[in-house]
């Protein structure tokens, strides 16, 4: 690809006169440097897509995605900032009895993650400041990990689309308004300041801003893949924000 769109380059050459060489030759040395880089680029994510397909687990739904996306999310998302670390409901039961690399053999291999945990929020992680929480000044409330498993629309996060996924991880913006500050009518489950309650607390996004568009598009491809977690459980019960709509 990249000595074809030279060759053409050099062809323009003979064309132009003096000034028209030079500025072909530029072109040609800048073009054929950003071919390259793109070419690597590409392969670089080929290579970790393979990765992460390999490593993906066994009840993901490919169908009319595209893989490359697929498996780069899978290697960002299970390999590189193990989300399922933090979003998994039960770290207990985040891999199955006889499928847990922490278990001694045979209960150890091959690794597959549970479907019943993976990435369907839940963990408790407690206060990050002072606040409010049922009606006791003291502590803020309980910051609880978000389910990332698609709704009943394909989107990952209960239906977020990859718009507002990106604004969430570039700004930490928490559309979901749960762990507000106080004051101007809030009086209870929120927080004083220092903490900003209209950011994700303890959720990262701090670090992962700094992803590529590119990678975040495979992170979001990648979760559109999980299935849906409805949360029908006692924890959804308790937390019904984790409730999720699969039909």
């Amino acid at each position: 690809m990249a000595y074809k769109k030279i060759a053409k380059s050099i062809a323009a050459v003979f064309a132009a006169g003096a000034t028209g060489i030079l500025i072909a030759l530029v072109s040609i040395a800048i073009g054929s440097t950003n071919v390259r880089a793109d070419e690597h680029q590409d392969e670089a994510d080929r290579d970790l897509a393979a990765i992460g397909l390999r490593i993906a687990p066994d009840f993901i739904n490919t169908n009319g995605k595209n893989l490359t996306l697929v498996g780069l999310g899978s290697f960002i998302v299970n390999a590189q900032a193990d989300c399922n670390g933090c979003h998994g409901s039960d770290p207990a039961n985040e891999f199955l009895p006889k499928n847990n690399p922490y278990f001694r053999p045979p209960n150890n291999a091959p690794v597959k993650y549970n479907q019943a945990t993976y990435l369907n929020g839940g963990q408790n992680f407690g206060p990050v400041g002072p606040g409010i929480a049922n009606g006791v000044v003291g502590a803020g409330p309980d910051i609880i990990s978000r389910n990332l498993t698609p709704d009943h629309t394909g989107n990952p996060e209960g239906g977020n689309d990859l718009d507002t996924f990106v604004t969430i991880i570039r700004t930490g913006h928490d559309f979901d308004h749960l762990h507000p500050n106080c004051g101007k009518g809030v009086t209870d489950n929120c927080y004083f300041a220092p903490v900003n309650g209209n950011v994700l607390q303890v959720m990262p996004w701090p670090k992962y801003q700094h992803m590529t568009d590119h990678q975040l598009k495979a992170i979001w491809t990648y979760l559109s893949t999980v299935p849906c977690n409805a949360h029908n459980d006692a924890l959804g019960m308790k937390y019904p924000w984790l409730k999720n709509q699969c039909e």
